[in-house]
């Protein structure tokens, strides 16, 4: 309100209070649409939750993620440190021009469970606005299956030194009976290879030992007593 006075030679005059208002448009808020709503997973596993806005005015926007319990919450920083994998690794990708965020985490544990928001603020006109989505709850389990997957590598390394065993002894069977049959093939082949004397060539050594020393004389004339019978001629 603003009032005037004057006074001019003794006269003085009053004019009527005037007043102002003034009203400033707040534009159109963003649409916003978050999902999934509802997320379950495994110790270190990998979540991605998408954030997508939309609204009329070509204006300047910021987009935040931000942790439970609520949407005024510190906003998430991605992760330099990867080295600690005890610990979630935090990727945020926004495209602005496409209208839409991802938050990424890797590796995921049991105190990343909780609500997550995705935070847009229009900060172009002011004054600055700003919209949170719905939320996304994230639900992180322990994995119970791990004792399961390392019986199941357990009876795998069973099963392969059962294999190699089998193998491995078949081979050596194989090899053992390859042996025999080379064998008892060089066998044949050295049996077929004699010659079968004559019948006729073969003579009986005397029952009896002569003791008047000419043992060798008498074989001697008993061959070739046997060489005459059969017609032989030496």
């Amino acid at each position: 309100m603003v009032s005037l006075c004057a006074s001019v030679k003794g006269i003085t005059t009053h004019t009527h209070p005037l007043y102002f208002h003034l009203t400033v448009t707040s534009g159109a808020e963003p649409s916003i649409v978050q999902y999934p709503q509802d997320i379950s997973v495994f110790l270190n596993s990998t979540v991605l939750i998408l954030c997508e806005f939309d609204y009329s005015d070509k204006i300047f926007t910021e987009v935040y993620w931000r942790k439970d319990p609520s949407c005024n919450q510190p906003a998430l920083q991605p992760t330099t440190n990867t080295s600690d994998v005890q610990k979630s690794q935090v990727k945020i990708k926004t495209e602005k021009s496409k209208n839409f965020s991802i938050l990424r985490l890797d590796n995921v544990q049991l105190n990343d469970a909780g609500m997550y928001f995705c935070d847009v603020r229009l900060t172009v006109p002011p004054p600055v606005r700003h919209k949170c989505g719905s939320g996304s709850r994230l639900t992180v389990h322990e994995s119970k299956c791990d004792g399961n997957i390392r019986h199941a590598k357990t009876w795998w390394v069973w099963f392969f030194l059962l294999g190699y065993s089998i193998c491995s002894s078949i081979i050596i069977i194989a090899f053992s009976v390859l042996q025999c049959c080379k064998k008892q093939r060089n066998n044949s082949k050295n049996t077929d290879g004699i010659c079968t004397l004559p019948s006729e060539w073969i003579y009986n050594k005397p029952s009896m030992t002569l003791n008047n020393g000419f043992n060798q004389e008498y074989e001697d004339m008993r061959l070739i007593k046997t060489f005459t019978h059969s017609g032989r001629k030496i």
